[in-house]
């Protein structure tokens, strides 16, 4: 672990005299650096399932398909805590294919689609403390034969929909929705704020999506149109409206109705999502409002609290200072300041 983190040290010093994108293959018996316009394509070509991949801040443009179970970590995605090295953005339409289990993000904004056809099956993908600007479509022409499984999002940002056409036994926990979510069967949805504020009972929260668990969970929207589903356990969720909609024969456990979000959070959240939003309880609310674990309902409870900035878990440069020009030595000064993360 010394040795990366030296390494990334390095690595993240470089872009910055440099001043281009840079990409780090990390394996078991090979470091290589990357550079320019096709940085992406050409770490990737090397890479092997199982190898890990560190993105600088800049923007990369991804291969079409994904076909490698690889770690993926970008500088991250808030602006603040990345004004020092700028977000990481991957553009281009991702395809996740045949042969990307264990596939693993974090950090990184996504500028296009994310897609996943039917006919592959690809099981242990992760998504942590992501940004996605555009539609998340697992089911591209249709359900697979096969249901895929073990999918999470933690921690992440949606501005369009996710469809989970064909993923099971999966998770999305401490998150924020500006948008719905489409066919979730069967999975797990926790600590989550739903910003979206439906027009009518045409668009639900969450559509076509049975036998979920959805739990302590806030839904800032006004009206009852919740969700659109069969069988879904609701428990210790906020919803605003007093009689919200959870579908057909729901299994309602202890949620809080009828709730003035203005009483809960200490500032309304506003849709469209902003960075300069405040998802924080009231000290009051973070001990009247508790989730099925005890802790507070929201992203900022549960297993996986949201974390401040959005950081990534790689070492992460929190300030830089570089000197406009040389010295009477001939040496540039550079002041970087890295700090190790404990998740």
């Amino acid at each position: 672990m010394k040795k990366i983190i030296l390494f990334l040290v390095s690595f993240f010093f470089a872009n910055f005299m440099m001043a281009q994108s840079v990409i780090v293959l990390h394996s078991t018996d090979t470091t290589a650096v990357f550079t320019g316009n096709t940085a992406f394509q050409d770490a990737y070509a090397l890479a092997e399932s199982s190898d890990t991949l560190y993105l600088s801040g800049g923007a990369f443009t991804i291969t079409s398909s994904i076909e490698k179970g690889l770690k993926i970590f970008g500088a991250g995605i808030h602006p603040d805590s990345t004004s020092a090295t700028y977000i990481t953005q991957l553009s281009g339409i991702v395809n996740i294919i045949d042969g990307a289990d264990g596939l693993y993000f974090e950090g990184i904004q996504f500028s296009h689609e994310i897609r996943e056809h039917f006919v592959q099956v690809v099981d242990d993908v992760s998504f942590v403390r992501c940004k996605f600007i555009s539609l998340i479509d697992f089911g591209i022409s249709g359900p697979p034969a096969v249901l895929r499984k073990n999918y999470a999002f933690i921690q992440s940002v949606f501005l369009d929909r996710l469809d989970m056409e064909g993923v099971t036994n999966s998770l999305i926990t401490n998150c924020i929705f500006n948008d719905r979510i489409y066919n979730t069967n069967s999975n797990s949805i926790k600590n989550t704020s739903f910003l979206y504020n439906p027009s009518n009972a045409s668009y639900d929260l969450m559509t076509s999506s049975d036998n979920n668990l959805i739990s302590n969970c806030i839904f800032h929207t006004l009206n009852s149109y919740l969700i659109n589903g069969a069988s879904n356990t609701v428990q210790n969720c906020v919803t605003q409206d007093a009689a919200p909609d959870f579908g057909s024969t729901p299994i309602d456990v202890n949620n809080y109705k009828g709730i003035d979000l203005s009483t809960v959070l200490i500032a309304l959240p506003s849709e469209p999502f902003s960075f300069d939003d405040n998802y924080h309880l009231t000290p009051s609310a973070e001990t009247t409002y508790l989730g099925d674990e005890g802790t507070q309902v929201g992203v900022y409870g549960g297993l996986f609290p949201l974390k401040e900035g959005f950081v990534p878990q790689n070492p992460h440069i929190s300030t830089k200072t570089i000197s406009s020009g040389t010295d009477e030595n001939g040496f540039l000064n550079v002041d970087v300041e890295v700090n190790a993360q404990d998740n």
